[in-house]
């Protein structure tokens, strides 16, 4: 009796242990990089700006792909030819994966509430986008973050169900207050080596709260992959948003060797 008792612990313990080890494996597995890819096209400019990079990329990672043809959305009917084009490109993404967001700057809290709705509207009435990026959103160190949490939360009501990013850029330990669920906040706003600086604001916050991005601009071909995921993990990050120099695309071999 005593030996199947002695058994019977055994075999609890070698259960835990394996229980253990497979919740651990799975929440390393979590940390594997999403990204967040700018396609912003103006309108004039080339438009095939590698969709079918993004389309590829797409198949085998997280991604989210933000388009932006004219500092927000156009109508069908403010430019047939260009709005066909990237529809097209919007569902190619899409149908290989991808999630596709449209782009609205909400100008720091300052652009007027009514005309943020209206691009909101046409993103959502005229193209078959799978959420919104609310860019230049206010973060949580402006003076007065707390008269505009309220404005924020009505936009992500407006929103609804759909992928919501806020560019926050900057933040404090008050970031949470701009979270609801499902919302994904950018945390970080600015150049790589700010990023991997032992100065970076971020090494002086709680970040246990929400879904985090950060945004990188003006990125190098030669970071170090290394440093960069230590602290991907370090701040529990989800998302990484990268811009080259002219801060509309990124190259997408960067983003296969990280």
């Amino acid at each position: 009796m005593k030996n199947i008792n002695i058994n019977i612990i055994i075999i609890i313990l070698i259960v835990g242990i394996l229980i253990s080890f497979k919740l651990r494996s799975k929440k390393l597995r979590s940390k594997k990089y999403a990204y967040i890819i700018p396609a912003y096209i103006p309108l004039g400019d080339k438009f095939d700006i590698y969709f079918d990079e993004i389309t590829k990329f797409s198949k085998n990672n997280k991604v989210i792909t933000i388009v932006n043809p004219n500092n927000g959305p156009i109508s069908r009917k403010e430019n047939e030819y260009y709005f066909d084009k990237l529809e097209k490109k919007i569902k190619q993404i899409q149908d290989n994966k991808g999630k596709v967001i449209g782009y609205v700057s909400t100008d720091y809290g300052n652009r007027d509430e009514k005309k943020v709705r209206e691009d909101i509207d046409l993103w959502k009435k005229e193209w078959k986008i799978d959420g919104i990026f609310l860019d230049e959103g206010m973060g949580s160190n402006s003076k007065n973050y707390e008269k505009l949490i309220d404005k924020y939360l009505r936009y992500y009501n407006y929103i609804g169900e759909q992928i919501i990013v806020t560019n926050a850029g900057y933040i404090d330990n008050s970031y949470y207050k701009f979270f609801k669920k499902n919302i994904i906040m950018i945390v970080f706003e600015n150049t790589y080596n700010e990023f991997v600086s032992p100065d970076n604001y971020l090494n002086k916050l709680n970040l246990s709260r929400g879904s985090k991005g950060i945004l990188l601009h003006t990125t190098p071909t030669n970071i170090d992959n290394k440093k960069l995921k230590q602290l991907y993990k370090k701040y529990d990050l989800e998302y990484i948003y990268l811009t080259s120099k002219n801060w509309d695309t990124i190259s997408l071999k960067l983003l296969e060797e990280l």
